[in-house]
């Protein structure tokens, strides 16, 4: 239920994008840090999750950041301004940040090796009950009340976690004597939104120094992160792991997985409204069709990377995910071909994702798992909120405004697949997701 909460929260801020733009008053490239500060908020955070998990637990830890995420929720909920919102955004990722790798850890430290394909599938279709359900949910609580209600629901849907966790879930073993390395942190929580914002703001139509200037900044200050950490006895990110082939070639995968993601979060929604004019109810089906795509096809793409390896299932996943793109940004597809699309769509955004974090969880030692899930979500989330920058960039610099610049930047998510497929097609077969290195 926290998973399905931080992938609400994924979801339906994209479904809610437009209504947002209109009720604050905000253009689209100030609107689209709703998104962007959450993704970039969940991996700032994300590093220190190991430190948090070992010194007090991850079963503790976890409900202390489902706490803070329903705070942060109804923080949202009353926000009166664009900053405000984005504020209270950030706190939400600060909180999901530490949710989900602890989570994981969690998980997958009970499951043997061979069966982490049918656990992260299991759990990966509950999760995409979210993303199935919510989008209509969302688009009809938008239709009828306010956007508002979009953070509304994670109130009762977070307290239910948090009694129910309380009851089952293990409150982990607490270790004294753990240093946080607070130079590292600094480094990397400075770091990482620099390299966001330069981004955005150099793909802006109005670029200026500053995009450059932060750009800079940002690699000096990672690449100091990244030396101060392989020579310090106590390194915030098991930067080590990168050198295990199987774990950086999954890694790399999931920068072009994670941008198409979120890219196409943000993309649709505006789609759909600006070429179909369809409302928030209406935006909000052909999301779930995408959602019912990949809660159909999760456990199966488990299984199928358990038995076969996760090649072949993320290069059927890239031709799916190209495959149902490509018409978007060619021809005006009709409203029923186009829930056809979506669906498949929700299947290759499956048969990717799955089989990219089991071969990078696969690829290491049980006990790395922890670094692990931290390094995957970083990239994960770093990668899709670049995603939604270079989308809202593609619009802008393709003339956005009556549909033109969202059916041109379909373009983008269309070719991203081939190189998912490039990349794809490195990883190792079957042998890798049963045998470490």
């Amino acid at each position: 239920m926290g998973g399905m909460l931080v992938m609400l929260d994924g979801t339906l801020a994209g479904l809610a994008l437009i209504c947002v733009q209109a009720d604050l008053n905000a253009p689209l490239e100030e609107a689209q840090w709703i998104i962007s500060s959450y993704l970039i908020s969940i991996a700032v955070s994300l590093p220190t999750s190991t430190w948090f998990g070992s010194r007090f637990g991850h079963g503790r830890v976890w409900g202390a950041a489902l706490a803070a995420f329903i705070a942060a929720s109804i923080g949202c909920a009353f926000a009166a301004s664009l900053d405000t919102l984005i504020l209270a955004r950030i706190v939400q990722g600060l909180a999901a940040g530490i949710m989900l790798p602890t989570g994981h850890a969690i998980l997958i430290g009970g499951a043997e090796r061979d069966q982490m394909g049918r656990v992260l599938g299991v759990v990966g279709t509950l999760i995409s009950l979210a993303a199935a359900i919510g989008p209509g949910i969302g688009g009809w609580l938008v239709d009828v009340a306010s956007w508002r209600w979009l953070f509304w629901i994670n109130v009762p849907l977070g307290a239910i976690a948090a009694v129910w966790a309380a009851k089952v879930m293990p409150g982990g073993v607490a270790q004294r004597g753990i240093r946080l390395p607070l130079g590292q942190l600094v480094l990397i929580v400075t770091g990482l939104p620099l390299a966001l914002y330069g981004a955005a703001e150099i793909t802006s139509r109005h670029p200026s120094g500053t995009g450059w200037l932060s750009i800079g900044a940002s690699a000096l200050l990672l690449a100091l992160f990244v030396a101060v950490a392989r020579t310090s006895n106590s390194s915030l990110l098991a930067l080590e792991l990168m050198r295990n082939r199987q774990f950086r070639v999954s890694s790399l995968l999931g920068v072009a997985n994670s941008a198409n993601a979120f890219g196409g979060l943000l993309l649709f929604p505006l789609y759909f409204h600006a070429k179909h004019e369809m409302s928030h109810s209406q935006i909000g089906v052909m999301l779930v069709f995408m959602g019912a795509g990949m809660a159909c096809a999760l456990y199966l793409a488990g299984n199928l990377v358990d038995r076969f390896g996760p090649r072949p299932v993320v290069l059927a996943g890239a031709a799916m995910l190209a495959v149902s793109a490509a018409p978007f940004a060619l021809v005006a597809v009709p409203s029923d071909i186009a829930a056809v699309l979506m669906f498949v769509r929700g299947i290759g955004l499956s048969w990717t994702t799955n089989p990219t974090t089991t071969a990078a969880y696969a690829a290491v030692e049980r006990k790395d798992i922890g670094g692990a899930a931290t390094l995957v979500h970083i990239v994960q989330r770093v990668s899709g909120a670049l995603g939604a920058v270079a989308v809202v960039a593609t619009i802008g610099w393709l003339n956005g405004g009556g549909g033109h610049g969202e059916v041109r930047a379909m373009g983008l998510i269309a070719v991203l697949p081939l190189l998912q497929a490039w990349w794809g097609s490195y990883l190792t077969g079957h042998r890798a997701v049963r045998e470490p290195g």
